[in-house]
């Protein structure tokens, strides 16, 4: 199987906005995931807090991770969550999405689809938060 980092890009794009905090944008364009907030309100501050935008270089990372397509696509989401994580993290100076420290980022390709998650990679540690699945054929590079 071929992905298309653009594709990939434009799904996890398509995905985040929605587990994000309010007042965070997550947009995709050429191959890159860009991460940006407006400014923040934060506690104990009389104005809001602007911080600059950010982002992952999916093209680039594609081919860096796992000798198999599947190896590859979760290598190259698990990182690409991560960073999305610090980024929201120093923003609000809060631990996203958890309580007391941020939780690990993991992907997995499982039952032909990206699954992508916050929490524990097994049972003994529980999900934090997961994005809906990308389906690997709405990834895969078009004829």
């Amino acid at each position: 199987m071929d992905i298309d980092p653009d594709r990939l890009t434009e799904a996890l794009a398509g995905r985040l906005p929605a587990v994000v905090p309010d007042g965070f944008d997550v947009r995709s364009a050429g191959g890159m995931l860009w991460y940006s907030t407006d400014g923040l309100q934060l506690n104990g501050q009389l104005s809001n807090y602007r911080v600059g935008g950010a982002g992952t270089d999916v093209r680039a990372s594609l081919a860096a991770h796992g000798d198999t397509a599947d190896q590859g696509v979760a290598g190259m989401a698990t990182p690409a969550l991560g960073e999305v994580q610090d980024y929201v993290d120093e923003a609000t100076r809060d631990p996203w999405p958890g309580v007391r420290t941020p939780p690990r980022a993991f992907a997995a390709v499982r039952d032909q689809a990206l699954h992508l998650w916050y929490g524990g990679q097994d049972v003994t540690s529980p999900v934090v938060l997961a994005l809906e699945p990308i389906p690997l054929a709405q990834i895969q590079r078009l004829p």
